[in-house]
């Protein structure tokens, strides 16, 4: 009987050799920790470590507050995976801390692998770690409790709080200012009453007549002359049209104006002469005759009267 046991503990031996060779080339776990003492409080870097070929699966084991019994956590894992020559190798760093004096044990890890239809545990080995507590030398008289330290509010710490009450503030005047719009309103509607714009023809005429009273361009004053008459007309045109004439250039506004008036070539030729000449007399210092100044003031009359709209026109012959 006895030679019987003994056979088969022999035989459970050479399996046991057979297969954990086996089972280090599909798998290996190992832990440790960058050092191996520390005093109550202080925090080390434990990892764990799992290397397998890349057919094996295998499943992290889940680690959340405490590592053994007097170990704790202080923060979730930082993973770190590498893969090379067939294997792959993840890493999980974990900060522990022990409030236990006297020597703790890091537990072994298991990790659950699948090779095929085989699936096992492969486990890390345990740990040791020694916890020491601080030495408080009796000798010495124990001293009051030190004061707060009064430190200073810094212009950094300040500013969050003075943009959120200037925010409240310009939030303030903002509800101040619609309250106050909205009762006025109420007290008196005609003050609120939208006023009726003058139409762009008759402000465009207006401007011109007064050009065309002051003569500038014979004092002498030309180039100050074609840039008055030139915004005048910009400015009719963006009124009238909706087109940005006043931010555009000559060519910008001849393309524009045509795509508003594609039937009327004469006016674009008014429009191209007028705006050309300005910019020739501002830019590049022409100095054109007095009768094309005259004209170029008649065609801008021209140009704003053929293009006034209809029902206007209507108005002032009937009249």
């Amino acid at each position: 009987m006895s030679r019987m046991k003994s056979l088969i503990q022999l035989i459970l031996c050479f399996l046991t050799v057979m297969v954990l060779p086996l089972q280090a080339q599909l798998i290996s776990v190992r832990s440790e920790v960058s050092r191996d003492s520390l005093m109550i409080g202080d925090q080390v870097i434990y990892t764990l470590q799992v290397e397998a070929a890349d057919q094996v699966k295998f499943r992290m084991p889940l680690l959340l507050d405490t590592l053994g019994r007097n170990l704790e956590l202080l923060s979730p894992a930082v993973s770190d995976t590498t893969t090379a020559n067939g294997r792959r190798v993840v890493n999980q760093n974990y900060i522990i801390t022990s409030f236990e004096a006297g020597m703790q044990i890091v537990p072994a890890q298991e990790v659950i692998y699948k090779n095929g239809n085989l699936i096992d545990t492969a486990r890390s080995m345990p740990l040791m770690i020694q916890v020491y507590e601080p030495v408080v030398d009796t000798t010495q008289q124990i001293k009051p409790i030190k004061p707060p330290l009064n430190t200073p509010l810094t212009f950094r710490e300040m500013l969050p709080w003075m943009a959120v009450g200037l925010g409240g503030l310009m939030l303030a005047i903002l509800v101040f200012m619609l309250l106050r719009k909205y009762f006025r309103k109420r007290r008196d509607p005609e003050e609120y009453v939208a006023r009726i714009k003058e139409p762009a023809h008759v402000i465009a005429f207006r401007e011109l007549d007064k050009l065309k009273e002051e003569k500038i361009w014979e004092k002498g004053q030309v180039k100050q002359f074609y840039t008055s008459l030139t915004e005048i007309t910009r400015t009719y045109i963006e009124r009238q049209y909706g087109i940005p004439a006043m931010e555009r250039t000559t060519e910008e506004i001849l393309h524009a104006f045509r795509k508003s008036n594609p039937e009327d070539n004469l006016l674009d030729e008014i429009l191209r002469e007028l705006l050309e000449l300005a910019d020739l007399v501002k830019f590049a210092k022409e100095d054109p005759l007095p009768v094309y100044n005259q004209t170029n003031l008649n065609n801008a009359y021209i140009f704003v009267q053929k293009t006034y709209p209809q029902f206007f026109r209507e108005e002032v012959k009937d009249e």
